[in-house]
């Protein structure tokens, strides 16, 4: 069922409208039941995998949380300040077991899942090389939203264990956490402690709720099939037949993808979001109009927002505090100085951060290097900011003015684009080649006239999927100013239903769909 269809549009409104008519008592039991549905609906193979990482997340938590509630019994009963110290020792090291044991099987299920085919694969080609035997290849469900699900069991069950809150012990709010139908396929990652207090007791009906909720919704989908969809066409054409293609072609590919994948990632959030509104359940911010960004590190401030601080919590402060980290940190600094200390404790979390974030995408080479790319272009920030900062100076350069922030935005917007050719190429082999082919036959007249029209639209398309993407960017550089649905909300009540209806059949009628047409899957939807 996928979120642009129009039957997860009549299961959406099924589930709103029991959500309301059931009461507030009962509110959490339909959404658990509405989750149940939609991965009956999307396949019952994907529910035993759901399953283990819910219960070994949650069974997890409440082992950790006995431990601590023993722990906390004995230090109230203890004064003397080394037992205190040995009880706590002694708690830390049994609940560090019991998370060693969750996280095995919850990200274990994920690796196996999703890596061991690239593993066997990558074994059997080093093997070969060798005149060794191969290992036989089987091919792993990849089961429905397991990158999303995982990482909200183990960032609650880490935060049960770094004492962040108390374990949970309804199962039923836990179960609705990790499968809730909105945020379960492609996010946001979302964390229990915000999540939990919005379906504990349910919420009331409100029509600004509904009212906001479907705006957001209209919003989702108009940038999803009338933007997205439609910029697809071009990209895929272009991809599809890359070795018949050489010089600025690639160029324009690359920047159109990158408005394509934000479109489509973007508008799914909110379609998902607004979703989720209606019911009085706000979901984690994914997206701050990250092509506004002035470098790589705000971009990704930016951008899939819930999973850069998911990284930031669970993985850039652990492993920056970590053994290794510290001892490298203290030869750095008696070899190098306090500097190059600072440089490597901020390197070395990037560097995992960004390898982890590369396979997260997906278990191929291609990604592992996109992730590796913007490691490298993290850590160069950081070696080079005083640098910068002093030739800035020395250049005299105003960075309040209007043009030097335009030609950040235009700077970092560049180099994402780089890295969307290494995301979106199916091998790294073919990134090579088409980086290759950018330099060949460098002609701009390829784009003007009959030519341009040969990438799968007509002019109609071409004009129309411009003037969308000029409307999004209105859209987006407002939203920078003020919340328009805000705004909206206090306008005559004529002049919002004419927004609304001007929204509806902006989809309606310039939508991609139609019985000749598919519409595409979310990209995030695969990873």
């Amino acid at each position: 069922m996928n979120y642009q269809s129009g039957a997860f549009l009549l299961f959406s409104a099924g589930v709103i409208l029991l959500y309301y008519l059931a009461g507030r008592r009962l509110q959490k039991y339909v959404l658990l039941l509405a989750n149940l549905a939609f991965f009956l609906i999307a396949g019952p193979k994907y529910i035993p995998f759901i399953l283990t990482t819910m219960l070994a997340s949650f069974f997890a938590g409440i082992l950790i949380g006995r431990i601590y509630e023993k722990e906390a019994a004995e230090l109230a009963q203890c004064q003397d300040k080394s037992e205190k110290k040995t009880i706590r020792a002694n708690s830390k090291k049994r609940a560090k077991k019991i998370l060693l044991g969750g996280l095995i099987i919850t990200v274990g299920l994920l690796a196996v899942c999703k890596y061991s085919g690239f593993v066997v694969e990558n074994i059997n080609a080093i093997s070969a090389r060798f005149g060794l035997g191969q290992i036989g290849t089987f091919r792993m469900i990849l089961p429905l939203g397991i990158s999303f699900y995982t990482f909200m069991a183990v960032g609650y069950v880490l935060d049960v264990y770094w004492k962040r809150f108390k374990a949970e012990k309804n199962f039923i709010l836990f179960a609705v956490f990790i499968s809730y139908f909105p945020h379960v396929v492609q996010g946001p990652i979302d964390r229990y402690a915000a999540f939990k207090p919005q379906i504990e007791n349910g919420t009331p009906f409100s029509c600004k709720n509904l009212t906001c909720g479907a705006q957001l919704v209209i919003w989702g989908f108009f940038k999803k099939l009338v933007i997205a969809d439609r910029l697809g066409i071009f990209v895929d054409s272009v991809y599809d037949q890359w070795t018949e293609y050489t010089g600025v072609i690639f160029v324009l590919a690359a920047v159109v993808y990158a408005l394509q994948i934000y479109a489509d990632f973007s508008g799914c959030i909110d379609i998902v979001s607004g979703v989720s509104e209606m019911m009085g359940i706000k979901l984690a911010q994914n997206f701050n109009h990250p092509y506004f960004a002035k470098n790589i590190a705000e971009f990704w401030r930016r951008w899939h927002m819930s999973l850069t601080s998911w990284f930031k919590d669970y993985i850039y402060f652990p492993v920056s505090t970590s053994r290794l980290v510290k001892k490298a940190k203290k030869r750095t600094k008696e070899n190098r100085g306090v500097k190059a200390e600072q440089l490597v404790g901020t390197s070395i979390p990037i560097a995992v951060v960004w390898l982890l974030t590369g396979l997260w995408h997906g278990a191929t080479w291609g990604y592992i290097v996109w992730g590796v790319y913007y490691g490298v272009l993290m850590i160069l920030s950081n070696a080079f900011s005083d640098f910068f900062a002093k030739l800035t100076v020395k250049l005299r350069i105003n960075q309040d003015l209007f043009s030097w922030k335009l030609f950040q935005m235009g700077r970092t917007f560049v180099l994402t684009c780089i890295g969307r050719i290494i995301f979106r190429a199916e091998t790294l082999r073919k990134a090579g080649d088409i980086f290759a082919r950018i330099f060949q036959g460098f002609q701009p007249g390829n784009l003007m006239g009959d030519n341009f029209t040969s990438y799968g639209l007509d002019v109609y398309n071409i004009l129309l999927a411009v003037f969308a993407v000029f409307v999004l960017w209105v859209v987006d550089m407002m939203q920078e100013r003020f919340c328009i649905r805000d705004a909206l909300a206090k306008e005559h009540l004529v002049f919002r239903w004419i927004v609304i209806i001007l929204g509806v059949l902006s989809v309606l009628i310039f939508g991609m769909y139609g019985p000749s047409y598919d519409a595409a899957s979310f990209i995030y939807g695969q990873f």
